[in-house]
């Protein structure tokens, strides 16, 4: 009953003519409101993770530095050149020991660390039989021709620079080393591994430009002692880094300098 009087009321309402209540105005505010709510609705934002860095190839690593330490070993001629093949091959098994096992190379690894090993037994053996098998030399000077400061004997050349032995005095011994004749060089240089050695006490820092121009800190130190072909300074300066020990001007500077074939002279 309530429903049919309520549909003869809705036909009598349009019969007379009288407008609907939804009208296209009312329509139209009703889709702009849609509209706006849906462009208010902000866009999804999709997380993304930064690229990881590409990880390390320990065992690449680990055979470039194998392969430095044979190359070391092959021309060492002093206890200084086994003491660094020896630290090559000590870097070579702590990272071959850091390959992972998810790696190809893994088994490969795990059998260079027992191989590596043997070679740095072998590097320290060589190492203490040179100490024993060659005590230092005295560093009293020899008697030099007139107008000689010194005569030292040549080595042999890297990269056309000559190589001569040094002996270096510390508070931990006197031991004696290859080191290039570099006259380019202001300053002496020793390694840290003749550093140690001897027992040269690091006191400070000093700058130093290197081959490609830029400028590096160096530890600096003292040595008690410093001898070559009848040359003798005391209480040098040195600074400590590199692979290779320098022997700078400030040793030999004030003399005239005569490179042969086989010797250095040095004139008063």
């Amino acid at each position: 009953m309530l429903g049919s009087l309520a549909w003869s009321l809705g036909g009598c309402s349009l019969a007379q003519g009288q407008r609907p209540t939804t009208t296209a105005d009312s329509l139209s505010g009703e889709a702009g409101e849609s509209a706006l709510s849906v462009q208010a609705a902000p866009p999804a934002k999709v997380a993304t993770s930064p690229p990881s860095a590409p990880a390390t190839d320990t065992f690449r690593e680990a055979v470039n530095r194998a392969t430095n330490a044979v190359a070391i070993g092959q021309s060492a001629q002093s206890t200084a050149d086994w003491q660094l093949a020896a630290s090559r091959w000590q870097q070579a098994i702590a990272l071959m020991e850091q390959v992972p096992s998810s790696s190809p190379n893994y088994a490969q690894a795990r059998t260079k660390v027992q191989e590596y090993k043997q070679h740095l037994a072998a590097a320290q053996r060589s190492a203490t039989d040179n100490i024993l098998a060659a005590p230092a030399p005295d560093l009293a000077s020899p008697a030099l021709p007139a107008g000689l400061a010194a005569q030292i004997p040549i080595q042999r050349r890297q990269g056309g620079t000559p190589v001569v032995a040094v002996t270096l005095r510390g508070t931990g011994g006197t031991q004696t080393f290859p080191m290039l004749f570099d006259t380019g060089a202001t300053g002496t240089l020793i390694t840290p591994e003749m550093a140690q050695a001897v027992g040269v006490a690091i006191v400070g820092e000093t700058q130093a430009r290197i081959a490609d121009g830029s400028v590096v800190k160096l530890p600096i130190g003292y040595v008690d002692a410093l001898e070559l072909g009848g040359l003798r300074r005391e209480k040098i300066r040195v600074a400590i880094g590199g692979s290779y020990g320098l022997l700078g001007q400030d040793i030999y500077g004030q003399y005239g300098i005569a490179i042969g074939s086989h010797m250095i002279h040095l004139h008063k």
